[in-house]
Protein backbone atom coordinates (compact mmCIF):
# COMPACT_ATOMS: atom_id res chain seq x y z
CA UNK A 1 0.00 0.00 0.00
CA UNK A 2 1.67 3.50 -1.22
CA UNK A 3 0.69 5.74 1.59
CA UNK A 4 1.03 9.90 0.18
CA UNK A 5 2.72 12.17 1.87
CA UNK A 6 1.12 14.90 4.02
CA UNK A 7 2.32 17.64 2.26
CA UNK A 8 0.86 15.98 -0.96
CA UNK A 9 -2.32 15.78 0.04
CA UNK A 10 -4.78 18.95 -1.00
CA UNK A 11 -7.81 20.81 1.00
CA UNK A 12 -10.72 19.10 -0.49
CA UNK A 13 -14.23 21.33 0.20
CA UNK A 14 -16.05 18.02 0.11
CA UNK A 15 -15.02 16.58 3.37
CA UNK A 16 -15.15 17.73 6.86
CA UNK A 17 -12.97 16.40 9.79
CA UNK A 18 -16.22 14.85 11.52
CA UNK A 19 -16.92 12.69 8.34
CA UNK A 20 -13.51 11.56 7.92
CA UNK A 21 -13.06 10.64 11.99
CA UNK A 22 -16.07 8.45 11.46
CA UNK A 23 -14.84 6.84 8.06
CA UNK A 24 -11.81 5.59 9.73
CA UNK A 25 -13.58 4.35 13.00
CA UNK A 26 -15.58 2.01 10.31
CA UNK A 27 -12.77 1.57 8.06
CA UNK A 28 -10.47 -0.06 11.55
CA UNK A 29 -13.68 -1.95 12.98
CA UNK A 30 -14.04 -3.41 9.20
CA UNK A 31 -10.37 -4.58 9.38
CA UNK A 32 -10.57 -6.22 12.74
CA UNK A 33 -13.47 -8.17 11.43
CA UNK A 34 -12.07 -9.01 8.73
CA UNK A 35 -9.08 -10.25 10.77
CA UNK A 36 -11.22 -11.99 13.10
CA UNK A 37 -12.72 -14.15 10.46
CA UNK A 38 -9.61 -15.14 8.74
CA UNK A 39 -8.33 -16.42 12.18
CA UNK A 40 -11.59 -17.74 13.46
CA UNK A 41 -12.68 -14.96 15.88
CA UNK A 42 -9.06 -14.48 17.14
CA UNK A 43 -6.41 -11.79 17.08
CA UNK A 44 -3.28 -12.42 18.15
CA UNK A 45 -1.45 -9.52 20.84
CA UNK A 46 0.07 -8.00 18.03
CA UNK A 47 -2.56 -7.50 16.17
CA UNK A 48 -5.21 -5.76 18.68
CA UNK A 49 -2.20 -4.27 19.57
CA UNK A 50 -1.95 -2.25 16.63
CA UNK A 51 -5.78 -1.54 16.49
CA UNK A 52 -5.75 0.00 19.70
CA UNK A 53 -3.16 1.98 19.12
CA UNK A 54 -4.34 3.30 15.81
CA UNK A 55 -7.79 4.19 17.47
CA UNK A 56 -5.62 6.14 20.42
CA UNK A 57 -4.56 7.79 17.16
CA UNK A 58 -7.54 8.80 16.11
CA UNK A 59 -8.48 10.18 19.64
CA UNK A 60 -5.81 12.16 19.87
CA UNK A 61 -6.14 13.96 16.70
CA UNK A 62 -9.55 14.46 17.46
CA UNK A 63 -8.37 16.16 20.65
CA UNK A 64 -6.05 18.29 18.99
CA UNK A 65 -8.30 19.31 16.41
CA UNK A 66 -10.90 20.48 18.57
CA UNK A 67 -8.05 22.30 21.02
CA UNK A 68 -6.84 24.26 17.45
CA UNK A 69 -11.23 24.96 17.11
CA UNK A 70 -11.51 26.56 20.25
CA UNK A 71 -8.08 28.07 19.97
CA UNK A 72 -8.90 29.63 16.27
CA UNK A 73 -13.00 31.12 16.95
CA UNK A 74 -13.15 33.96 20.07
CA UNK A 75 -15.78 33.77 22.09
CA UNK A 76 -19.26 35.59 21.74
CA UNK A 77 -18.27 38.88 23.93
CA UNK A 78 -22.00 39.83 25.23
CA UNK A 79 -23.01 36.45 26.42
CA UNK A 80 -24.82 36.40 30.07
CA UNK A 81 -22.36 33.52 30.86
CA UNK A 82 -19.52 32.71 28.75
CA UNK A 83 -18.84 28.65 28.68
CA UNK A 84 -16.45 28.36 25.30
CA UNK A 85 -18.36 25.63 24.07
CA UNK A 86 -18.10 25.13 20.57
CA UNK A 87 -20.75 22.90 18.56
CA UNK A 88 -19.88 21.25 15.26
CA UNK A 89 -24.01 21.99 13.51
CA UNK A 90 -23.08 18.76 11.15
CA UNK A 91 -22.27 15.99 14.22
CA UNK A 92 -25.16 14.79 16.02
CA UNK A 93 -24.73 17.31 18.53
CA UNK A 94 -26.09 19.82 16.30
CA UNK A 95 -29.63 18.16 16.64
CA UNK A 96 -32.33 21.08 18.04
CA UNK A 97 -33.33 18.15 20.84
CA UNK A 98 -29.62 17.86 21.96
CA UNK A 99 -29.00 21.82 22.08
CA UNK A 100 -32.16 22.46 24.43
CA UNK A 101 -30.60 19.45 26.98
CA UNK A 102 -27.58 21.07 26.87
CA UNK A 103 -28.90 24.30 27.82
CA UNK A 104 -30.95 22.68 30.74
CA UNK A 105 -27.96 21.04 32.10
CA UNK A 106 -25.92 24.33 31.44
CA UNK A 107 -28.53 26.04 33.80
CA UNK A 108 -28.32 23.79 36.72
CA UNK A 109 -24.63 23.61 36.39
CA UNK A 110 -24.03 27.47 36.38
CA UNK A 111 -26.59 27.31 39.49
CA UNK A 112 -28.85 30.00 38.03
CA UNK A 113 -31.54 31.29 39.85
CA UNK A 114 -34.96 30.74 39.29
CA UNK A 115 -36.08 33.96 37.77
CA UNK A 116 -33.32 33.99 35.36
CA UNK A 117 -34.33 30.27 34.37
CA UNK A 118 -37.80 31.30 33.69
CA UNK A 119 -36.46 34.56 31.69
CA UNK A 120 -34.34 31.56 29.84
CA UNK A 121 -37.59 29.48 29.28
CA UNK A 122 -39.81 32.30 28.48
CA UNK A 123 -37.46 32.87 25.70
CA UNK A 124 -36.88 29.52 24.46
CA UNK A 125 -40.82 28.98 24.40
CA UNK A 126 -40.94 32.12 22.28
CA UNK A 127 -37.50 30.81 19.79
CA UNK A 128 -40.07 28.96 17.13
CA UNK A 129 -37.07 28.16 14.22
CA UNK A 130 -33.63 26.67 14.66
CA UNK A 131 -31.84 29.61 14.02
CA UNK A 132 -33.55 31.30 16.92
CA UNK A 133 -32.65 28.95 18.88
CA UNK A 134 -28.62 29.30 18.15
CA UNK A 135 -28.74 32.58 18.87
CA UNK A 136 -30.38 32.45 22.20
CA UNK A 137 -28.28 29.78 23.31
CA UNK A 138 -25.28 32.56 21.72
CA UNK A 139 -26.61 35.13 23.72
CA UNK A 140 -27.27 32.99 27.26
CA UNK A 141 -23.56 30.87 27.13
CA UNK A 142 -21.62 32.29 24.66
CA UNK A 143 -21.70 28.78 22.79
CA UNK A 144 -20.14 28.99 19.36
CA UNK A 145 -21.50 27.24 16.48
CA UNK A 146 -19.65 26.00 13.49
CA UNK A 147 -20.09 23.94 10.06
CA UNK A 148 -23.02 26.08 9.17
Amino acid sequence: MKHTHFDDICPNHRTDFVMLYFAACRSLRELEAAIRRNQAGNLTCRQAWLLRRIQYKFVQVVAHHKAHQRNDISAIPNAKYPTGIVIDLKSPQGNVFYLIGLANRLMRELGLSTEEIAEFKREQSSATTYHAHLSLLRKWFGIVFVGT
